[in-house]
């Protein structure tokens, strides 16, 4: 009588979740909290990393490129705009410590990620279309040194760390 209860009752969390998975890797998973961008609110945009092995991982969270573009009704969307980056950098051992995210063994973080560092597109969304977010990036040890930190990272993995080498490749549902 148990079994009966207990299959009815794991479908039930299967099927409630509303995240997406979004790397491609097994050792960590990258999901997107929501399952979709929500244009509507105030926060950013948050993912569920968590480490699937008993390895400590290096992660920069704008350490992600590739290419993205936004569709409109299944149709390519031309930006409106872009918006220039200025130039940033990690300094010292400190910047690398606020901005990195080490993942321990099992761990599981709730951040905000850049999915695409080279992206700087602006849009205008309309109620009642329908929006998605297509992305393709790489995340590697290269990526993750653009903004310095070379030594932090050299020295964390002769400790036995692991800089995330994974891709995303998604298509995002946007709420406008």
């Amino acid at each position: 009588m148990r079994k009966i209860f207990l299959l009815p009752f794991c479908f039930l969390f299967i099927f409630c979740s509303n995240q997406m998975k979004l790397n491609k890797g097994k050792e960590i998973d990258i999901f997107l909290k929501e399952g979709i961008y929500n244009l509507n609110t105030e926060n950013k945009i948050k993912y569920n990393i968590i480490n699937n092995t008993n390895n400590f991982y290096i992660i920069d969270p704008n350490g992600f490129y590739g290419s993205s573009y936004t569709l409109e009704n299944g149709e390519k969307m031309i930006p409106i705009r872009y918006f220039s980056k200025g130039y940033y950098n990690r300094f010292n051992d400190n910047d690398c410590k606020k901005d990195l995210i080490i993942l321990k063994p099992k761990e599981s973080k709730n951040v905000a990620l850049s999915l695409n560092g080279d992206d700087n597109s602006l849009y205008n969304y309309t109620k009642g279309k329908v929006y998605a977010y297509h992305v393709s990036s790489l995340h590697n040890k290269y990526n993750a040194t653009i903004f310095g930190c070379n030594q932090y990272i050299d020295n964390l993995e002769k400790k036995g760390y692991k800089v995330l080498q994974d891709s995303i490749v998604a298509k995002i549902p946007i709420v406008p």
